[in-house]
């Protein structure tokens, strides 16, 4: 499922060639004339909200994103800021709607949902270590509740966690662009590998 093409260089967001995505009524209500109507384009054909819309969607929601391994927090104030929506517009209804619609989409793919529910467990690990005070000692003993060495063998493994979750992240984009090339419900030939 690949919708958009962003243009890293100038942040500017395209439509797929088939333009696809306005099958989905979800997307398709975010064009409607009235709602773009600006003060620039009284008409509302340039679509500016909903390109601003769809921007946020990609940059936070879609697998090529800049931002797709930063944590929810950081995904959202990254494309919040990128796309230039307004609180206002931020808290549409219809916008909502598409962005559920999106991130639903995105996370049909098991393979992708494994790579999420890791990159959670990363982070949690990375909360674990920010927390760990090796002064802390328990009240009634009075020994340390954290060793030294215990903390210096998980720092050691988080090399091995970083590796494999990268290379898991290699393998499920490059299935997630595999499946995205085979559109409705095609086998893949025998050039197709993955």
């Amino acid at each position: 499922m690949k919708f958009f093409k962003y243009d890293k260089v100038n942040g500017e967001l395209e439509i797929d060639d088939e333009g696809e995505i306005f099958l989905i009524k979800e997307f398709n209500a975010l064009l409607d004339l009235k709602r773009n109507v600006t003060k620039d384009d009284k008409s509302g054909k340039k679509r500016a909200l909903a390109f601003k819309e769809f921007k946020y969607i990609y940059l936070f929601f879609d697998w090529e994103s800049v931002y797709f391994s930063f944590n929810e927090q950081d995904k959202h104030t990254n494309a919040y800021s990128d796309s230039g929506l307004s609180s206002e517009e931020f808290d549409n209804p219809l916008f909502r709607e598409a962005c559920k619609k999106y991130d639903l989409m995105q996370n049909s793919s098991r393979d992708l949902k494994l790579l999420k529910s890791a990159m959670g467990a990363v982070d949690k690990q990375i909360h674990y270590l920010d927390n760990v005070d090796l002064q802390e000692r328990d009240p009634m003993s009075g020994k340390p509740i954290f060793k030294s060495k215990d903390l210096i063998a998980e720092i050691k493994g988080c090399r091995d966690l970083i590796s494999t979750l990268r290379e898991l992240e290699v393998q499920v984009k490059k299935g997630l662009e595999i499946d995205s090339n085979v559109r409705g419900g095609t086998e893949l030939g025998m050039f197709d590998g993955k």
